[in-house]
Order: structure tokens, then sequence, then C-alpha cells
């Protein structure tokens, strides 16, 4: 990207660092009074709409592409149906398998229709709100073509992401991905620059800030993560579980060069650049920075129970505890670092944050009994 950040409002994390980030934006939503919606003409939805045009989801009326909310209402729930329905109750397991991966494809294009249709709903707001589809919708079309794209990589190439170098590959895939969507649906749209989401631009801003707000990210995480992992052991001990391993085993060298890589880099900065880049920014422009970051953590630390659906039901409901008691302030004070010093700031505490953790792991891997708590990592 070229030239410096337009002027935007006050949730632009990179244009206000060290001002008072917490006063909402003199654009966050309001209530129309109800005489203005009834004068609201027929023929097409309110002049800054907050909800679904039409006054529910499942209506196409006064949408500006009734077509395009129709198709993706029918892919997603066709695919859905195939990908739970047909694929598992199919005798042949290769059958079941091309299904599957057939209905996680059709979802896929759905909740991309579906993105789409709302950023044309959304066209109409205020210059300085989010334009964009849903980042829910946003991950929910991520998820789906990833678990495709998955099926593939498992089934014909044979790739084992509890490999390390399978763990790398998948790690550089959902990076991607991230990159990807957040490409795709924020910056190709206009709804958001890279600029706006805290990718510094260099031109015309002094290195020693990028710099600046890497070492403050880290150097904040340091303490931080110190409590956590004290957090972590007092909730693993009473609870008596484990959290689920983060990492590979590591048994050579390379195999420990190629988890760290992952886990301490690429995973980081993918999800930094979805989970506050994109999805923080988006909700800072709707819902003032209190709001959106309270979200942002939730949405955050709900996802990394994904994991623990393989559990028997009482392990799986106490490691979902433990998860979200550590998680959940972890992603908080991801989020604050973001809303204060930038996008930088909250990548170099992820870095931080998985490093620490994973030095720990492979320390205890090397201990005659390691038999401690593990440790959510992000």
């Amino acid at each position: 990207m070229t030239g410096p950040a337009p002027e935007g409002p006050r949730t632009d994390p990179q244009t206000t660092p060290g001002s008072d980030p917490w006063t909402a934006p003199e654009s966050a939503p309001t209530t129309l009074p109800e005489s203005d919606l009834t004068m609201a003409p027929e023929s097409g939805p309110p002049p800054d709409p907050d909800g679904p045009p039409g006054g529910g989801i499942f209506t196409l009326e006064g949408r500006r592409a009734p077509g395009l909310y129709l198709i993706a209402w029918i892919l997603t729930v066709g695919g859905l149906a195939v990908t739970f329905v047909l694929g598992p109750m199919a005798s042949d397991s290769r059958w079941g398998a091309i299904l599957i991966f057939a209905g996680a494809v059709t979802v896929t294009i759905g909740l991309a229709a579906g993105a789409g249709s709302q950023v044309l709903e959304r066209a109409s707001r205020d210059p300085e709100r989010y334009r964009g589809p849903a980042p829910l919708l946003v991950f929910a079309t991520y998820f789906m073509a990833l678990s495709a794209l998955g099926l593939i990589v498992i089934s014909l190439i044979g790739v084992d992401p509890d490999q390390p170098y399978g763990f790398f590959a998948n790690a550089a895939i959902q990076t991607l991905g991230y990159i990807l969507v957040v490409w795709l649906f924020a910056v190709r749209t206009g709804a958001l620059s890279w600029p706006a989401m805290g990718w510094p631009t260099w031109l015309g801003r002094d290195p020693h800030d990028v710099l600046r707000a890497i070492g403050i990210g880290a150097l904040a995480m340091l303490p931080f993560t110190l409590l956590m992992l004290i957090i972590g052991t007092i909730v693993g001990l009473l609870l008596g579980v484990e959290a689920p391993r983060q990492f590979p085993l590591s048994e050579t060298p390379v195999d420990g060069a190629f988890i760290a890589l992952s886990a301490g880099l690429i995973v980081p900065i993918g999800e930094e650049v979805f989970f506050r880049g994109f999805a923080l920014s988006a909700w800072m422009r709707d819902l003032g920075p209190r709001a959106a970051l309270i979200r942002s953590s939730l949405f955050f630390a709900l996802l990394h129970l994904v994991p623990l659906f393989s559990a028997d039901f009482s392990e799986g409901v106490r490691q979902a505890v433990m998860v979200i008691a550590v998680i959940l302030p972890v992603g908080f004070i991801f989020g604050w670092l973001f809303i204060r010093f930038g996008l930088m700031a909250s990548i170099a505490a992820h870095v931080t944050y998985n490093s620490l953790l994973l030095a720990l792991a492979l320390l205890a891997s090397r201990l005659p009994e390691p038999g401690s708590a593990g440790w959510p990592s992000t």
C-alpha cells in the first residue's frame, strides 16, 4: 500500500495512538424514531440500515440484490445438508468424503454470496461506519473453505497436522487464508484499508514508531504471560484437568525449528490480522472501542474451544473453562494493545506469548516427569 492512512473515525488505532480511544465515534448507531422508519420509501432500504432490510433475516423485501441473497441461503442450507447428512450416510467411504467435500465447497460459496449481499446492503451507510460483511460471516466462510481444503491436503497429499511439517503447512495455510479473506471481503470491497486496520505503510511514518509498538507489545506480555501461567495452573488444579496439547512433539532440532516458526510467528500474524486488524476494527466503527473489545475478546476465546469437541463431555467442559479463563484475558490484552498502539504491538504481544509457552512446553518435555498442566496457546 502507498500513501498515509486516510482520515477516518477515532476508532482507527493507527491514527490516534496515545489519545483517549474509549469514546464511541459520533457516527455510532442510533435508534431512528418510529416516524422516520415509517416514512422510508418502500422501493429500497432505509438510508442507514442497521438491521436486515425488510425487517427480518428471512425476507427478500427491500433488498438491493434479492436474487443473490436467495442464492446464498439455498447454497448454504443445501451444502450443510450434504456435508452433515448425506456425506456421513454414504455407504462407500470414498463417496462420503466426496459428498462432504462438495458440501463444504457449496457452503463456502453460499456464505461468500451472503457476504457479498451484506456489502451491497451496507453501501448506503455513513462512510465512517463499517460497510463490509459481518466478521462472523467472514470467519464462517474462511472456516468452511479451510475445511474443504483440509480434506484435500489430508486425504490426497497425506499431510499430518500433528507432525512438525504438517503443523507448519497447516499454520501457513491458515495464515494465508486469514489474509486472503480480509483482502477479499474488507480491502477489495473498500470497507477497510490495510492502514485503517493498523498495518504500517512506512511511507511518511517514522520507523521508530513501529519499533516502539513492537517493543511495547513484547514487553507487556512478559509479566502478563507469567500471570496467565499462574491462573492456568490454579484453574487446572482446581478442575483436575490439563489443557489440550497445542504443539506437536519435537524430536529433532529441525522439527523444533518448524514448530517454533509456526506457533511463534506464522500463527500470531494470521490471527492478529483477522481478529484484531479486521474484526476489532470493523466492530469499533459501529460499536465503539469498549463494546468492540469485549465482543472481539469473546469471539477470540470461543473459537479456541473448537478443538475441544473431540474430548469426552465432562473433560471437554472442564477444558473449556480452563481455556476461557486464560484465553479471554489474553485476547483482551491483545485487543487493548491494538487499540492503543496498533497492529504491530498486538502481533508482537502474540508472538511473545506463544513463544514463551512453546519454550516452556519444550523445556517440560525434557523433564523426567513433565506431568504439569498444559497452557492454552493462541
